[in-house]
């Protein structure tokens, strides 16, 4: 539905990941993905390893991930910390509504 609503200019497909599972993909999809985008998947602490095998196994050296989640508790921003070890992590400070996100506790 929200591919639909943002009518992107390039191919963009949906896909429902059980992180820690072997992932398959449509045959429409490119693999590795140019971007990955991942919204609001930090909120079950068990789950943050398995989260963080899944990305890796899906994006390549040329993919970039945006990675956008709501700090809800201390602990989500541990996940931040571990996907450190794993990926080149840079925070985003240049967005002119920045300050908006921020007050609301999102992280991108």
């Amino acid at each position: 539905h929200n591919i639909a609503l943002n009518r992107p200019r390039t191919l963009t497909v949906a896909h429902i990941l059980d992180w820690g599972s072997p992932i398959t993909l449509s045959s429409t999809a490119p693999s590795p993905p140019d971007i990955l985008l991942a919204a609001d998947c930090v909120y079950f602490e068990p789950a943050f390893p398995l989260l963080l095998q899944t990305m890796r196994e899906l994006m390549g050296t040329g993919t970039v991930c945006y990675f956008c989640f709501k700090k809800r508790r201390r602990a989500d921003m541990g996940f931040v910390k571990m996907a450190r070890k794993v990926f080149e992590v840079q925070v985003v400070k240049d967005d002119p509504d920045g300050g908006v996100w921020e007050r609301e506790g999102l992280h991108l």
